[in-house]
């Protein structure tokens, strides 16, 4: 099983497609879909709880190790990250990580989930070879 993280995304389509774009080397754990939902279920998830509240049946629930990253799809903003940042702030320091969507990506669908699979793998390797999987911040992929 690969490291946990949590993902958030807004459709379960594309979210199917990233979740198992990120295997074998990460294991999302869950599948967040509103800044509503994540405000409550991520820090239920960061203290331990083993059976935090889910609107989506993605991901593998599998609480047994806090997860290293969460990880944001294009449909959120500087708002919706912001409260769920501050919602989670302080329990466990972890990368947030947000697409640059000034970079060239293929439009919603399939290939969508796949190219941002692989920017999202190429920045994790990169956080874990400097260091930074404990700093708490966005970081842009």
């Amino acid at each position: 099983m690969g490291a946990p993280v949590i993902l958030c995304g807004k459709t379960e389509l594309i979210g199917r497609g990233v979740i198992a774009g990120l295997k074998p080397e990460f294991d999302v754990i869950h599948f967040i879909m509103t800044p509503e939902a994540g405000i409550v279920q991520i820090p239920a998830i960061l203290k331990g709880e083993q059976a935090p509240p889910s609107h989506s049946e993605l991901g593998s629930k599998d609480y047994s190790e806090l997860p290293v990253a969460i990880i944001l799809g294009g449909g959120y903003d500087d708002a919706d990250i912001e409260v769920m940042i501050k919602a989670s702030a302080g329990i466990k320091p972890m990368p947030w990580l947000r697409p640059d969507l000034t970079k060239p990506a293929p439009p919603l669908g399939p290939e969508y989930g796949k190219a941002l699979v692989a920017r999202i793998k190429e920045l994790l390797a990169e956080l874990q070879k400097e260091g930074k999987m404990d700093e708490e911040k966005v970081q842009w992929y």
